[in-house]
Protein backbone atom coordinates (compact mmCIF):
# COMPACT_ATOMS: atom_id res chain seq x y z
CA UNK A 1 0.00 0.00 0.00
CA UNK A 2 1.25 3.72 -1.10
CA UNK A 3 1.65 5.92 2.16
CA UNK A 4 -0.58 9.00 1.56
CA UNK A 5 0.91 11.69 -0.25
CA UNK A 6 2.93 9.61 -2.37
CA UNK A 7 4.68 11.50 -4.99
CA UNK A 8 2.65 11.29 -8.35
CA UNK A 9 3.93 10.59 -11.78
CA UNK A 10 2.49 9.68 -15.19
CA UNK A 11 4.19 6.27 -16.24
CA UNK A 12 3.44 5.69 -19.71
CA UNK A 13 1.25 2.72 -19.98
CA UNK A 14 -0.71 2.37 -16.42
CA UNK A 15 -1.73 4.35 -13.46
CA UNK A 16 0.11 3.23 -10.68
CA UNK A 17 -1.12 3.06 -7.14
CA UNK A 18 -1.37 6.69 -5.19
CA UNK A 19 -1.38 8.15 -8.39
CA UNK A 20 -4.91 8.73 -9.63
CA UNK A 21 -5.88 12.10 -10.05
CA UNK A 22 -9.14 11.79 -8.58
CA UNK A 23 -7.50 10.23 -5.33
CA UNK A 24 -6.86 12.48 -2.51
CA UNK A 25 -5.97 10.64 0.60
CA UNK A 26 -6.69 7.48 -0.83
CA UNK A 27 -6.26 3.79 -0.18
CA UNK A 28 -4.51 2.06 -2.92
CA UNK A 29 -2.98 -1.78 -3.28
CA UNK A 30 -0.96 -3.27 -5.48
CA UNK A 31 -2.27 -6.18 -6.97
CA UNK A 32 0.08 -7.41 -9.79
CA UNK A 33 2.63 -6.13 -12.13
CA UNK A 34 2.92 -6.91 -15.46
CA UNK A 35 5.40 -6.28 -18.19
CA UNK A 36 4.85 -4.45 -21.60
CA UNK A 37 4.26 -5.74 -25.11
CA UNK A 38 4.48 -4.73 -28.28
CA UNK A 39 0.89 -5.51 -30.25
CA UNK A 40 0.09 -4.45 -33.94
CA UNK A 41 -2.49 -6.17 -36.28
CA UNK A 42 -1.57 -9.31 -38.44
CA UNK A 43 -0.18 -8.81 -41.20
CA UNK A 44 1.56 -5.74 -39.87
CA UNK A 45 5.26 -5.20 -42.09
CA UNK A 46 6.92 -5.13 -38.49
CA UNK A 47 6.57 -8.72 -38.63
CA UNK A 48 8.02 -9.57 -41.75
CA UNK A 49 11.73 -9.37 -39.95
CA UNK A 50 12.97 -9.28 -36.64
CA UNK A 51 11.96 -6.56 -34.32
CA UNK A 52 15.02 -5.33 -33.07
CA UNK A 53 15.19 -1.58 -31.17
CA UNK A 54 15.98 0.01 -34.75
CA UNK A 55 12.64 -1.53 -36.64
CA UNK A 56 10.43 -1.23 -33.47
CA UNK A 57 11.21 2.76 -33.36
CA UNK A 58 10.81 3.33 -37.07
CA UNK A 59 7.09 2.10 -37.02
CA UNK A 60 4.75 4.72 -36.11
CA UNK A 61 3.25 3.96 -32.76
CA UNK A 62 0.32 4.76 -30.27
CA UNK A 63 1.18 6.46 -27.10
CA UNK A 64 -1.05 5.57 -23.93
CA UNK A 65 -1.76 8.26 -21.38
CA UNK A 66 -4.36 9.88 -19.67
CA UNK A 67 -2.57 13.35 -20.24
CA UNK A 68 -1.81 13.47 -23.14
CA UNK A 69 2.16 12.55 -23.10
CA UNK A 70 4.02 11.82 -25.89
CA UNK A 71 7.09 10.34 -24.37
CA UNK A 72 7.62 7.56 -21.36
CA UNK A 73 10.10 4.85 -20.43
CA UNK A 74 9.85 3.49 -23.90
CA UNK A 75 11.24 6.51 -25.54
CA UNK A 76 14.04 6.91 -22.46
CA UNK A 77 15.27 3.38 -23.19
CA UNK A 78 15.32 3.95 -27.30
CA UNK A 79 17.08 7.16 -26.76
CA UNK A 80 19.75 5.30 -25.00
CA UNK A 81 20.40 3.14 -27.99
CA UNK A 82 20.45 6.78 -30.57
CA UNK A 83 17.22 5.88 -31.38
CA UNK A 84 13.74 7.75 -31.47
CA UNK A 85 10.34 6.57 -32.20
CA UNK A 86 6.71 8.76 -33.92
CA UNK A 87 4.10 8.78 -31.55
CA UNK A 88 1.27 9.32 -34.56
CA UNK A 89 -1.48 9.47 -31.92
CA UNK A 90 -1.99 9.37 -27.87
CA UNK A 91 -4.63 7.61 -26.32
CA UNK A 92 -5.97 7.69 -22.39
CA UNK A 93 -5.76 3.47 -22.23
CA UNK A 94 -4.05 0.38 -23.40
CA UNK A 95 -7.69 -1.20 -24.81
CA UNK A 96 -8.39 2.26 -27.01
CA UNK A 97 -4.81 1.55 -28.17
CA UNK A 98 -5.58 -2.31 -29.37
CA UNK A 99 -8.41 -1.49 -31.01
CA UNK A 100 -6.89 1.65 -33.37
CA UNK A 101 -4.17 -0.67 -33.43
CA UNK A 102 -5.97 -3.62 -34.97
CA UNK A 103 -7.25 -1.43 -37.68
CA UNK A 104 -4.16 0.37 -38.91
CA UNK A 105 0.15 0.27 -39.28
CA UNK A 106 0.45 1.65 -35.75
CA UNK A 107 1.98 -0.06 -32.76
CA UNK A 108 0.37 -0.46 -29.70
CA UNK A 109 1.25 -1.66 -26.09
CA UNK A 110 -0.41 -4.23 -24.51
CA UNK A 111 0.12 -6.56 -20.99
CA UNK A 112 1.35 -9.90 -20.91
CA UNK A 113 -0.94 -12.02 -19.19
CA UNK A 114 -4.22 -13.83 -19.29
CA UNK A 115 -5.65 -11.47 -22.31
CA UNK A 116 -3.86 -13.56 -24.85
CA UNK A 117 -7.88 -14.46 -26.35
CA UNK A 118 -8.76 -10.52 -26.52
CA UNK A 119 -5.62 -9.85 -28.34
CA UNK A 120 -6.58 -12.95 -30.95
CA UNK A 121 -10.10 -11.65 -31.23
CA UNK A 122 -8.86 -8.21 -32.08
CA UNK A 123 -6.80 -9.81 -34.83
CA UNK A 124 -3.51 -8.26 -33.49
CA UNK A 125 -0.28 -10.38 -32.37
CA UNK A 126 2.00 -9.77 -29.65
CA UNK A 127 6.24 -8.78 -29.56
CA UNK A 128 8.50 -8.55 -26.65
CA UNK A 129 9.75 -5.35 -26.47
CA UNK A 130 13.44 -4.79 -28.12
CA UNK A 131 14.51 -2.46 -25.04
CA UNK A 132 14.13 -2.94 -21.43
CA UNK A 133 11.26 -0.82 -19.82
CA UNK A 134 9.70 -0.81 -16.26
CA UNK A 135 7.30 -3.68 -15.26
CA UNK A 136 3.80 -2.32 -15.00
CA UNK A 137 1.84 -2.18 -11.55
CA UNK A 138 -1.59 -2.87 -11.51
CA UNK A 139 -3.64 -1.83 -8.41
CA UNK A 140 -7.18 -0.38 -7.42
CA UNK A 141 -7.99 2.84 -5.15
CA UNK A 142 -10.72 3.48 -3.21
CA UNK A 143 -11.88 6.39 -0.85
CA UNK A 144 -11.32 5.49 2.70
CA UNK A 145 -14.82 6.15 3.69
CA UNK A 146 -15.44 2.82 1.59
CA UNK A 147 -12.84 1.01 4.42
CA UNK A 148 -15.70 -0.35 6.58
CA UNK A 149 -18.26 -1.00 3.90
CA UNK A 150 -19.07 -4.46 3.70
CA UNK A 151 -20.22 -4.70 0.38
CA UNK A 152 -17.13 -2.59 -1.19
CA UNK A 153 -14.78 -4.83 0.84
CA UNK A 154 -16.23 -8.16 -0.77
CA UNK A 155 -15.74 -6.29 -4.48
CA UNK A 156 -12.09 -5.38 -3.78
CA UNK A 157 -11.55 -9.22 -2.64
CA UNK A 158 -12.68 -10.23 -5.87
CA UNK A 159 -10.86 -8.02 -7.72
CA UNK A 160 -8.14 -8.81 -5.65
CA UNK A 161 -8.38 -13.05 -6.36
CA UNK A 162 -9.28 -11.84 -9.96
CA UNK A 163 -6.75 -9.56 -10.79
CA UNK A 164 -4.09 -11.11 -9.05
CA UNK A 165 -4.03 -14.09 -7.13
CA UNK A 166 -0.43 -15.03 -6.83
CA UNK A 167 0.36 -11.68 -6.73
CA UNK A 168 -1.82 -9.38 -4.65
CA UNK A 169 -0.45 -7.36 -1.74
CA UNK A 170 -1.63 -8.06 1.63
Amino acid sequence: MQPRGAERREVGGGVLPGQLDELRGGDCRVLTTLPLLGAARDGHPLFDGPIDARRFAEADHIGVSRRGKRHGPIDTALAERGLRRSVAVVVPSHTVGMLLARATDLVCLTFAGDMIDTITALGLRTFPLPVEVPLVEIGMAWHPKHDADHAHRWFREQIRSTVGPRNAAS
